[in-house]
């Protein structure tokens, strides 16, 4: 099996998964001096699919500027997914690297071309939003490949309807 490039893609941000986001903000604001947007919650469809099974969620998110990157911190407060499995097999820390991608179809397919598992995704509105990698494939480090400009994407794919 070929080596999996990543080099060509940008490292968005590392995502931390916590049981509280509100005293996580206020650990990693006093901690590290970071500046967090206000904490956003997101109701997730059943478009989200882990391992081919619907797994609509809701989660508490919000991002601070990290050096050249962003913290992420995710809190699910309803529903079982990815970020539930992570919380029961190993406590709060950090879940994933995200990338930002052009193009993520392309992306996706070229990492599954180099043997990569992809175990849950969002494809809104023909916009695959975000996917995941089996962190068994990549040395345990768990991958996203986040589509950029996303939102932009789907205003502009509900503007053609």
């Amino acid at each position: 099996m070929a080596q999996l490039k990543l080099n060509h893609l940008k490292l968005d941000h590392i995502a931390v998964v916590v049981k509280d986001i509100e005293k996580a903000v206020d650990f990693y604001s006093k901690a590290f001096a970071l500046d967090f947007e206000e904490i956003a919650e997101h109701a997730l469809p059943p478009d989200v699919l882990t391992r081919g099974k619907p797994t609509p969620y809701t989660m508490k998110v919000t991002f601070a500027p990290f050096g050249p990157l962003r913290l992420e911190l995710v809190q699910v407060v309803e529903g079982e997914c990815i970020y539930t499995e992570f919380l029961k097999e190993y406590g709060e820390g950090i879940h994933h690297l995200g990338y930002e991608v052009e193009d993520i179809e392309k992306e996706v397919a070229n990492a599954e071309a180099q043997g990569l598992e992809m175990i849950c995704y969002l494809k809104m509105l023909g916009i695959m939003a975000f996917a995941h990698f089996d962190p068994g494939k990549t040395n345990g480090v768990r991958i996203e490949l986040v589509q950029e400009n996303v939102r932009e994407r789907i205003m502009a794919k509900l503007a053609e309807a």
